[in-house]
């Protein structure tokens, strides 16, 4: 890949937003520069391992699933590139990675380290403040969610669910696992997620099948939630 097309995928990533072409040249003179391609299927990251890099996504398509912590669902999105992951797992009390990454298609990658991150990203201004703003963007939202009130019908407890678990609120989703492990998780009788979840698929807003629920698209669900 020559430089130029790497510059505007870079570019693109909020990580990077404000640079110049120059600073990306100086950048990449300065770090490891670890390009790696992937197959379908291959795993990239997986959840719960330690993180010591930031993987940026150049080309190709991944799919995130975060497993709950019985391991019996699974929440499932898929990413294309541009797209950066392990931003906020890099430092702090948990440092892994909070999703499993597979490759769906051919993938490409660029790994910078953590190492790389504070001797030498960190020294652009324009970088820290991305970041610090990347990851207070992520503290509040998570905040916000914590005050989601404990009250109200199954569909306001299974919304607040995927606002909680899926990575960007809108788009392709998918939950697999079972309807009692889903039952279980809201702390509903197994009876209200059946009639809920019907419901939903009456307005066209999911599609089940076994042990699977298919979203088309998070924000009309959740829209219609409101």
């Amino acid at each position: 890949m020559s430089p130029s097309p790497i510059y505007d995928q870079l570019l693109q990533l909020p990580l990077f937003q404000g640079h110049s072409r120059e600073d990306l040249t100086a950048i990449l003179a300065k770090i490891k520069v670890d390009f790696r391609t992937c197959r379908p299927k291959q795993e990239i990251a997986r959840q719960d391992d330690h993180c010591s890099h930031i993987i940026f996504l150049l080309e190709g398509e991944v799919q995130l699933t975060r497993s709950s912590l019985h391991k019996d669902l699974n929440f499932i999105e898929t990413f294309s590139a541009p797209s950066a992951f392990g931003t906020e797992n890099l430092f702090g009390l948990r440092q892994s990675f909070s999703h499993t990454i597979q490759a769906l298609t051919t993938v490409r990658t660029l790994i910078v380290s953590k190492q790389d991150i504070i001797n030498h990203l960190f020294a652009y201004d324009v970088f820290r403040y991305n970041m610090l703003n990347l990851l207070s963007t992520r503290i509040q939202r998570t905040n916000h969610l914590l005050w989601a009130p404990h009250e109200g019908d199954t569909m306001q407890h299974f919304a607040t669910l995927l606002k909680r678990n899926f990575y960007y609120h809108g788009g392709h989703k998918q939950i697999a696992g079972g309807m009692v492990a889903l039952a279980r998780m809201l702390g509903e009788p197994r009876l209200h997620i059946s009639r809920m979840l019907n419901h939903l698929e009456s307005q066209g807003l999911l599609t089940l099948s076994r042990k699977i629920i298919d979203i088309p698209h998070l924000e009309q669900l959740l829209q219609y939630e409101k």
